[in-house]
């Protein structure tokens, strides 16, 4: 992937975007009938489960129906020459997608290599998406399309606000459903779907390490306050990946000088990504040859192979072991053997 170049005003949009939830969508409706702007967040925690729960509903009702599962009927779609089997395809590219990276992560000191790769992937993974979107024509009323569609239905009126107030476009659920405009709920529902996969890795690694979120990110470390307000529970899809990228980043921008990577790499997922898989292996090699070699050298060694010895009066061998002066008379001869003076002990 490319490094990511955004403008400042385009970062402060997105870091407002994670850190309030959500974001202003500008959805069209029906010929004649103006465009509405909609506060859309993402469901979390109890909202989230319901969602769910409306899916799982959904696809036993659409099974009890008589509905196929996705599989069963493109199964069917197949046998009839209705739609192609792609599967193999599928399983290929993604192959190729995996070699691919694999390759690209040796390349971290050739950039003309790195970057056709880098390019070579992204056309894969183009040409995937294509392949996967085909084995979905035909499957709009499979159980699972059913179920799927009533769970983004949900997550649309659930998440749909008022942008100034943020209370619900519909108060309740029967209300939505009965919206007469339904290219403007059909524009909604795809907004929930697109809200709900979260912004782009890339994007998300771009902002953890941008300056203008990056004071955000130390001050509620340093201070101990929540990055977003709330619980973790409540955390949306952005919010969790945006907090573990910035641990991420802060982990090695504190890594010493010598072991950090070049702000060059930095900046390149790919690369870096790369260089941290590289300096792991070749840490887990360290500690581990050190480990073996303090083995070599020690061996295991028993109670009795050190210098000396404590032997309580209770122990079965105490009255058969023959005592040694111990190493503090050995040194102050002119002293009594601290042997002798204790009943309860003796050293060998």
């Amino acid at each position: 992937m490319a490094t990511i170049e955004l403008p400042y005003e385009k970062v402060e949009s997105l870091i407002n975007e994670v850190s309030f939830g959500g974001k202003l969508v500008s959805i069209d409706g029906s010929r004649g009938i103006s465009s509405r702007l909609i506060f859309l967040m993402h469901c979390t925690g109890m909202d989230k489960m319901v969602a769910d729960f409306e899916y799982q509903k959904s696809y036993d009702k659409a099974i009890r129906e008589g509905f196929l599962t996705s599989d069963a009927t493109r199964e069917i779609l197949i046998r009839k020459g209705i739609m192609v089997n792609a599967d193999d395809e599928v399983e290929k590219l993604e192959s190729k997608i995996k070699a691919q990276e694999a390759y690209l992560s040796k390349l971290t000191r050739v950039p003309a290599r790195r970057q056709a790769t880098i390019d070579n992937i992204e056309a894969l993974r183009l040409e995937l998406e294509d392949k996967l979107r085909e084995r979905e024509v035909g499957l709009e009323y499979s159980a699972d399309k059913i179920a799927f569609e009533n769970k983004y239905l949900y997550m649309a009126w659930c998440g749909a606000r008022d942008p100034f107030t943020k209370e619900r476009i519909w108060p309740t659920r029967e209300e939505f459903n009965k919206e007469t405009d339904l290219v403007f709920r059909r524009g909604l529902f795809l907004e929930a779907i697109k809200l709900s996969g979260g912004m782009a890795v890339g994007t998300l690694r771009y902002l953890a390490r941008n300056n203008a979120w990056r004071i955000r990110y130390l001050t509620a470390v340093k201070t101990g306050e929540s990055l977003f307000g709330k619980g973790i529970p409540d955390y949306t899809v952005d919010q969790l990946s945006l907090a573990y990228w910035s641990h991420y980043y802060q982990s090695i921008y504190e890594m010493m000088p010598e072991d950090r990577p070049h702000e060059q790499i930095i900046e390149d997922d790919a690369a870096l990504d790369a260089y941290m898989k590289s300096y792991m292996e070749d840490l887990h090699r360290e500690n581990t040859s050190a480990r073996e070699s303090k083995h070599k050298g020690q061996g295991v060694k028993s109670a009795w192979d050190h210098g000396e010895t404590l032997v309580m009066r209770s122990h079965p061998l105490y009255n058969d072991i023959e005592y040694s002066e111990t190493i503090e008379s050995v040194r102050n001869k002119d002293k009594t053997s601290i042997s002798d003076k204790g009943p309860g002990s003796k050293k060998r």
